[in-house]
């Protein structure tokens, strides 16, 4: 019977502890590179203005 209570302290612990990791880890991540893509747009653009010259 000990066993079997530990067992269950455990998975509840264990539960918690994975949705307490779950929501740190999509509040840590954006969905998307913004600098990245802000960084490809700009250069973008530098290269369609040198080739317009």
């Amino acid at each position: 019977m000990a066993a079997l209570t530990v067992t269950g302290v455990l998975a509840a612990v264990t539960a918690l502890m994975a949705a307490l990791g779950k929501q740190q880890i999509s509040k840590a991540t954006p969905p998307k590179p913004e600098q990245t893509m802000d960084n490809v747009k700009a250069d973008v653009a530098e290269i369609k203005e040198k080739t317009q010259r």
